[in-house]
């Protein structure tokens, strides 16, 4: 089998090299002897490309397994998975790892893990890496800090795409293209794993969580939470928009050329969609947005209920105010290319 692990990086010159060095320690490498990374810097207005190719050299990657840095000027990370997908990725590779420039990997048997569950579970497109906030591994933490914990735990999802961490089928990638531009690209891919590119009911089972902890990522302070979760809030409500189009064509055929198609003769489709589902609504955003996060307190018993309610309703209160802000982004119709 062949490999590639895939970087698509913008301004994360701080910590491209330390990811680097980790990949080239994982076990993985002493039993692939061939394949390759792309490290695809896009729209960096920092030395993260140069960075990521002083890393590289002195990173000890085995020696057919090739390497290149590609730096371009324009941004998107949709845009440049596409890319990376169907002109940067081989023919020959069979599976894909993309990992985000900005995490921890939790030890060196990661990807290993990840690509064996691959190799030996035929009916599974991909997994997804289980990642963890750096504050887990601190002895003492705070109470917001547990909090922060507490509430990320009861909000994982077992068969979704984490765009921080994925090891997918390479043969199932080269059918999909992602609308450009759009925020919240591990969701849509996620949908069009689900239903084969719209074209099947749903299985959940093609996408699986990995059975552990595999990266960290950076906490976020009360400012950068209210501003992810309003990332969040705006990329979900125009992936679900877009899956409602998608659903009403009633695709025979996978979605994927179709998508190419337009993106490449109709640069403003995703902006057109934004715009004719919000019209002239005072309220654009779903209402389940606003509630979400009591979803885990359904067919819970009574005693698991009462512990989870207090930090449920608590996340609820904290996520109204970046769903209000998410619902201004969208009737300002700048959403389309909010990242």
């Amino acid at each position: 089998m062949n490999y590639a692990i895939c970087i698509i990086a913008k301004n994360e010159q701080k910590t491209i090299g330390n990811l680097i060095e980790q990949l080239s320690s994982q076990s993985f490498l002493r039993q692939t002897h061939s394949g390759a990374i792309h490290v695809i810097c896009n729209g960096c207005s920092d030395e993260t490309a140069e960075t990521a190719r002083e890393a590289i050299s002195a990173a000890r990657f085995p020696a057919g397994f090739r390497s290149e840095v590609l730096d371009f000027k324009e941004g998107g990370k949709a845009k440049f998975w596409n890319l990376a997908v169907h002109e940067i990725i081989e023919p020959s590779i069979d599976f894909a790892i993309f990992v985000d420039a900005d995490v921890e990997l939790a030890d060196d048997d990661v990807i290993s893990d990840l690509v064996k569950e691959m190799e030996y579970n035929d009916r599974v497109v991909a997994i997804s890496g289980w990642p963890i906030k750096d504050i887990a591994k601190k002895k003492k933490k705070t109470l917001i800090e547990k909090f922060s914990l507490r509430v990320s735990s009861d909000s994982l999802f077992l068969h979704a795409i984490n765009g921080s961490l994925y090891v997918a089928r390479m043969y199932e990638l080269r059918r999909i293209w992602l609308p450009v531009p759009i925020p919240g690209e591990d969701g849509m891919l996620t949908a069009m794993i689900h239903t084969e590119g719209f074209s099947r009911p749903p299985k959940l089972e093609r996408i699986l969580r990995a059975r552990r902890p595999t990266h960290y990522f950076e906490a976020h302070t009360a400012l950068s939470f209210f501003r992810h979760e309003q990332r969040m809030a705006v990329g979900t409500t125009i992936n679900g928009w877009l899956c409602e189009y998608f659903w009403s064509r009633n695709q025979t055929d996978h979605v994927g050329e179709f998508i190419k198609k337009l993106n490449d003769m109709e640069p403003e489709w995703v902006d057109e969609i934004v715009k004719i589902n919000v019209g002239g609504k005072l309220w654009a955003l779903p209402p389940r947005l606003l509630t979400w996060r009591l979803d885990n307190l359904r067919d819970v018993s009574i005693l698991k209920g009462i512990v989870r309610a207090p930090f449920s309703l608590a996340a609820t209160i904290l996520n109204l105010v970046p769903c209000v802000l998410a619902n201004h982004t969208l009737k300002q119709r700048a959403a389309s290319s909010y990242w």
